[in-house]
């Protein structure tokens, strides 16, 4: 088939999720079909990227910027979209669009994620939305969390209009995709077509497995790109209130928080209380290897976090909420350990540094279910059935 893939971001470097999501399956439905890809970029060195997508048949490239910017402010308070939409409403590529459409059959238009909406022009071929989560949940979570009170009226207005872009967008499409069955069953509500889940998974070649052995001084590990708020919420939560009480039961126990885009404050945290700090990690299944297990406090779900994927990949046992797991098919004592509060993960994690049978049975039952059920050939199997199902309708 011949596929119109538009993206929000760049799918290289891999330095976030959706670039790791859109890159893998980019990388093997190619092989079975001719992509033209169209994305946004941030900056203009992104381009020298390109050439990393050479198994796309055709790739062009649209300036967006930077999200904090006043024509994009302005835009969002005055007009009808949403600031996340609002920054995606961008007219050249919206005539890329019309011209890559005008000039060739496409048998089906894939966009991903769902908020390149107002950049699509009005004549489309049959259109594939796939969403990495529900968004307006995420922003809400974020909305009620806000620092100031004062502005969350604000930012609540903001989620109002991001809702009914999003469900609007599902309506639209000749098909939709989740990352979880729980997405999926909060967009099937409001859409009469299927909503198949595609999930994320990982390149198993790229991660292999260990079994984790005990240390004396054992590797604390949180790993997240830290654009995301959900990401910059769980680490301050980890060493605020966590890694304290942590310190005081196991004395040699280091902290290392690995991610794109630290904020100042956060370094400033970690630094304070003998942590490390990465933000150029070339190989990321080495920073597992290296760690004695990933710890996230999670207080905000939505779509599925890679972290966890990747963690069970190499074999690294996990401690994290029920919001970390959202949409994953773990099972908490078997692939993970739950903990909730300050207290529970001290708990959780010291249980683990001193039980060498949980620390193994967690790591094989982990790289199990990434075999079985999160890599990402036959995700991407799964991907090509929904976009044959669309061009027939």
């Amino acid at each position: 088939m011949n596929i119109l893939f538009v993206s929000a971001v760049l799918p290289y470097p891999l330095r976030s999720g959706g670039q790791i999501r859109i890159y893998n399956l980019l990388k093997r439905l190619s092989k079975h079909h001719s992509i033209t890809l169209v994305s946004f970029i941030r900056e203009e060195s992104e381009r020298e990227f390109l050439k990393y997508l050479d198994f796309c048949e055709h790739v062009e490239v649209v300036m967006r910027g930077r999200a904090w910017q006043l024509s994009y402010i302005i835009r969002a308070v005055t007009g009808k979209y949403p600031f996340l939409l609002a920054t995606y409403q961008n007219e050249l590529m919206r005539q890329t669009i019309a011209r890559l459409i005008s000039k060739n059959k496409f048998d089906v238009l894939h966009i991903e994620p769902f908020y390149i909406l107002p950049s699509l022009p009005n004549e489309l071929p049959p259109l594939v939305v796939s969403e990495h989560n529900i968004e307006y949940e995420v922003y809400r979570g974020y909305a009620e969390r806000f620092s100031s009170v004062l502005l969350r009226p604000l930012l609540h207005w903001d989620v109002s209009k991001m809702k009914h872009w999003e469900q609007l967008s599902w309506g639209k499409a000749n098909a939709v995709t989740a990352v979880s069955e729980d997405d999926a069953g909060v967009i099937q509500s409001y859409v009469n077509h299927s909503v198949e889940v595609i999930p994320n998974g990982v390149d198993i070649r790229s991660f292999p497995f260990r079994l984790p052995q005990r240390r004396k001084d054992p590797v604390i590990l949180f790993v997240g790109n830290f654009r995301w708020h959900p990401n910059r919420d769980a680490a301050y939560a980890l060493i605020e209130h966590i890694w304290p009480k942590l310190q005081d039961r196991i004395k040699n126990i280091r902290l290392r928080i690995v991610g794109k885009d630290i904020p100042k404050k956060l370094r400033d945290m970690v630094g304070r209380v003998g942590g490390k700090v990465d933000e150029n990690v070339e190989d990321i299944a080495s920073v597992y290897r290296d760690a004695d297990m990933l710890v996230a406090p999670h207080a905000i779900s939505g779509g599925t976090k890679f972290k966890m994927l990747e963690a069970m990949a190499t074999g690294l046992p996990i401690v994290t909420t029920k919001e970390g797991v959202s949409g994953l098919k773990m099972e908490q004592n078997t692939h993970f350990l739950l903990a909730e509060t300050p207290e529970e993960f001290v708990t959780a994690i010291t249980t683990l540094c001193d039980n060498d049978l949980l620390r193994q049975t967690l790591s094989k039952n982990g790289r199990k279910l990434i075999e079985s059920r999160y890599n990402w050939d036959s995700i991407a199997t799964m991907l090509d059935g929904v976009w044959q199902k669309a061009s027939h309708e």
